[in-house]
């Protein structure tokens, strides 16, 4: 099954200890109770914080890949569209867990990456919100966008 968008079940809050994961990320917790996931490779993505103002570009998610739990810190480079139209975003893996990438990508490297594009391509312009008829998702590595 590939990556689809949905509301997080009340039993996977549970399961994945989503809500530990929430507490120690932003004062007064993350309220997504979204994500793109692919049950059958027991993987997601899901945005935990998004800056603001001159910071909007600069997110950090989880990404759940072969039964370890990521945090990645992303800047978004470049994005286009508009609602009912296709669109298109850049992304650049700056850190996973506090780590410079890309040494801190897990091996094999390519496959994580792989996996990577195809949870953001699938997210679009905002998961179970996203807006766009067609959706082309970039991923680098490594970019640091400046406000």
């Amino acid at each position: 099954m590939p990556f689809i968008n949905e509301l997080i079940p009340a039993a996977d809050f549970d399961r994945y200890r989503l809500r530990e994961t929430d507490a120690k990320h932003v004062v007064g917790g993350v309220n997504a109770r979204q994500w793109t996931v692919d049950r059958d490779q027991d993987s997601y993505l899901r945005r935990l914080t998004r800056g603001r103002e001159d910071w909007s570009h600069v997110s950090d998610w989880t990404f759940r890949w072969q039964g370890a739990d990521y945090t990645l810190h992303l800047h978004l480079l470049d994005a286009s569209g508009r609602p009912n139209e296709p669109g298109s975003a850049k992304w650049s893996l700056v850190r996973i867990n506090g780590k410079e990438a890309p040494s801190g990508i897990p091996e094999p490297q390519a496959a994580f990456l792989s996996d990577l594009r195809a949870a953001f391509a699938a997210y679009k312009d905002g998961g179970i919100y996203a807006q766009a008829t067609e959706f082309h998702a970039e991923l680098v590595v490594g970019e640091e966008a400046r406000p």
